[in-house]
């Protein structure tokens, strides 16, 4: 622990329990979570306490604060001492405690002679700190002192100096009387933290009183607390009573990127990344605190002021405080804010990390459904071709052979479109599938599918093609077009039981339009969202690999166009896909 010369004092090497403790050994993670969790209690707390100092008298303040320590630190006591050297005195000017913790200040520590106490004023005066696991190890020559704290129940403490122009002033203490406590870093640091602020308030209160307190030893106060105001890890922001900025530290001059001279007397209402409910609650008089994106973009285009070296957004936690006088009349603000871009982007970086692998473990269940969807898509025309084939070979009536036959081709044709669509697919996820640009005319293209689809037609569906569609010409793939537009017919086939099935298409400024309609049984608007991904079936008693409308996805976005289905239950399907008329974007 730092000494007056601010080298470690080591009270005493021994870190077992109920020890003296060597705090300057203790390391702080100043990456944890715990550092990070600390560091955001002390600044709420260091707000409360600004606040405090501030607005309330100060006799008065400096016992609220201590409040404030003391629920902070969770102990039973919190007392200020301050030094007399000329009279050779101590007195215990300052002490609050918890429920069920009995005071006895008044009856032994007012204006103690330091003779009284010589251990413990040695160590204090030589800017030592002192740091009590158990009060039963204290050394012998504190016998004075070991029965003091053994009359006030006192279990564990530590005690700091308190610093006035480079001399020490006095010290403030924090008692455990319910349990023995194991003091760490953090409560030494923070301790230090809050001895700084409230110096300031100690040397106020006990220099002749608030009426007799001179301009010079004001002036003293106010350039410490500027000092510390610089030195605070987060930024801090003082605004007059209309809101126009008078100071800030160089904290807050890191996060927003810019330079006093640019910023002084801009209008904190006027600020456009502020939400307007917080400027309202303020100027309500009420705290407030949240988390904001601040756009340095919106900053710079507004005119706000000028941050040229960031663009961009950081991800802030802000906390707003009206101060009032003693009538509550506001007569400024403060802001203090945390920069939480760093540990912002590590949360999105690890739920970036869940949803990828949430994606990886649901495409390995999609896998596994569509392996066994597969076994089972192969076996089904595989038995029908074979188990036909046996009976034909005993059949002999020409009308049951043709039958059969026709049995025994359809099955051909899914068998083939099964290999083809997992070839296909393949091909799309190695990125070897292959493309041939050249002209075409879409009328040509859409009457061969007609005529090629039209035998497989249930009984009372219709495949309607109008001939009075114009011809127009395109640069595009000719038999990925077949591929997608068959797929499109096939799906309607299979879901459309009575009605029709119509392919049409449109110009539409430098792009066409194809559409499959049918009036089988639609789909819903959930199924709608997903019927383009990859083993995606929609209706799971349909053969098929689930794959077809996803290898069409995949060949109208490389020709630079865009696929879509419009539906509704009961009324039937709209499965359209476009494409530019001139070259796609991507040829092959």
């Amino acid at each position: 622990m730092p000494g007056t010369n601010g080298k470690p004092i080591l009270v005493k090497m021994n870190t077992s329990p109920g020890s003296l403790i060597n705090i300057s050994n203790n390391e702080v993670d100043y990456k944890g979570d715990n550092f990070l969790e600390n560091l955001i209690s002390l600044r709420e707390i260091m707000s409360k306490i600004l606040k405090i100092l501030i607005n309330f008298e100060q006799g008065a303040a400096i016992d609220h604060a201590l409040l404030k320590v003391l629920e902070f630190f969770d102990v039973d006591r919190v007392y200020i001492g301050i030094l007399d050297e000329k009279e050779r005195m101590v007195d215990f000017t300052n002490e609050v405690t918890c429920d069920g913790i009995l005071s006895m200040r008044e009856d032994l520590l007012r204006r103690l002679h330091t003779e009284d106490v010589p251990w413990w004023i040695k160590k204090i005066s030589n800017g030592e700190d002192i740091i009590l696991n158990d009060i039963e190890s204290m050394p012998v020559e504190a016998c004075a002192e070991h029965e003091l704290l053994k009359i006030q129940n006192v279990q564990s403490l530590i005690s700091i100096p308190v610093f006035y122009e480079g001399k020490v002033r006095g010290f403030i203490g924090l008692d455990s009387v319910k349990l023995k406590r194991f003091w760490t870093a953090f409560d030494l640091e923070n301790l230090r933290v809050f001895a700084d602020i409230l110096s300031i308030a100690i040397e106020r209160t006990h220099a002749k009183g608030i009426a007799k307190y001179t301009e010079a030893e004001k002036l003293k106060s106010e350039s410490k607390f500027q000092i510390i105001f610089d030195k605070l890890p987060w930024g801090v922001e003082l605004y007059d009573e209309n809101g126009n900025l008078l100071d800030l530290n160089q904290a807050d001059l890191n996060i927003f990127q810019t330079s006093k001279n640019l910023v002084l007397g801009v209008n904190m209402f006027k600020n456009p990344n502020i939400p307007k409910w917080v400027n309202k609650k303020l100027k309500k008089g009420e705290d407030v605190e949240f988390r904001l994106d601040y756009n340095f973009n919106t900053v710079n285009e507004s005119g706000y002021y000028n941050s040229d070296n960031f663009k961009g957004i950081k991800h802030l936690q802000v906390k707003g405080v009206p101060l009032k006088d003693i009538d509550n009349s506001i007569f400024g603000y403060l802001y203090m804010v945390f920069d939480d871009t760093e540990n912002q982007m590590k949360r999105e970086e690890m739920w970036q990390k869940e949803l990828e692998l949430a994606k990886v473990k649901e495409a390995d269940v999609l896998k596994s459904a569509f392996l066994a969807n597969m076994s089972h898509e192969i076996r089904t025309p595989l038995n029908a071709i074979v188990g036909f084939s046996d009976i034909i070979a005993e059949t002999y009536d020409q009308e049951e052979r043709q039958t059969y036959l026709d049995i025994i081709h359809k099955n051909n044709d899914l068998l083939l479109q099964l290999i083809n669509d997992v070839l296909d697919f393949s091909k799309i996820e190695a990125g070897t599938l292959d493309y041939h640009i050249e002209k075409l005319d879409i009328k040509e293209i859409c009457g061969e599918i007609v005529i090629a689809n039209s035998i497989k037609m249930k009984p009372g569906v219709n495949l309607i093609f109008s001939n009075n569609l114009p011809s127009i010409s395109l640069m595009t793939d000719e038999k990925r077009i077949i591929q997608v537009i068959s797929n499109f017919i096939n799906n309607a086939i299979k879901f459309t039981n009575e009605g029709s099935i119509t392919l049409y298409y449109e110009k539409i400024d430098d792009t066409i339009k194809v559409c499959v309609k049918d009036t089988g049984i639609g789909i819903n608007e959930t199924d709608q969202k997903h019927i383009f991904e990859r083993f995606v079936k929609a209706n799971t008693f349909k053969q098929g690999t689930g794959l077809g409308l996803t290898i069409s996805k995949t060949i109208i976005e490389y020709l630079g166009g865009n696929i879509g289905v419009d539906s509704e239950v009961g009324k039937g399907s709209t499965f359209w896909f476009t494409l530019p008329l001139n070259n796609p974007k991507k040829t092959a």
